[in-house]
């Protein structure tokens, strides 16, 4: 029997299992990658509502800033040009996950709701027109190409107005 031959039909199949187990660990890395964005994201999105639940002015000029940009005073703008800033760029951060396929179809589905409705209101579009350029240009060429939803994302002003 050739010794040559089985050593190297063995040492072949060594490395046919290495390259599977290699696979089955990049997958493994991948999810985990995966999960830790989601995470991440969440953890974003709960630390963005909590400030603006434990402060209720903070709320509420969000509120005002995303109906009417323009009649604010300056504070007033100044606070919330902080939180459109931190808003916008954790969709940017979104867009550029979803981008690289790492954002989950559904999960970027239901984000991209909110984003496009809170983008279209009035207060939004006035100081998006004022400081777009701070933000990348696939971001602006994304957000300006989208359509004005049918149903505007309502603000809890709408939604109190309406339940009466």
């Amino acid at each position: 029997m050739n010794y040559e031959i089985i050593i190297n039909s063995i040492a072949s199949i060594g490395v046919i299992l290495s390259v599977i187990f290699l696979a089955y660990q990049i997958k493994k890395n991948t999810q985990a990658s995966r999960a830790n964005y989601y995470d991440s994201l969440n953890k974003t999105n709960m630390e963005f509502l909590r400030q603006l639940v434990e402060n209720r002015e903070l709320g509420e000029l969000l509120e005002k800033a995303t109906s009417n940009w323009d009649n604010l005073n300056e504070d007033d703008k100044r606070t919330s040009n902080y939180l459109f800033i931190q808003l916008f760029r954790h969709w940017e951060n979104m867009l550029y996950q979803h981008k690289l396929s790492v954002l989950d179809k559904q999960l970027w589905s239901n984000h991209l709701n909110t984003m496009i409705g809170y983008f279209h209101h009035d207060g939004t579009q006035e100081w998006w027109l004022k400081r777009k350029m701070a933000f990348a240009k696939d971001f602006r060429d994304f957000l300006e190409k989208t359509e004005k939803p049918k149903q505007i994302y309502p603000t809890i002003k709408d939604l109190t107005i309406e339940n009466k």
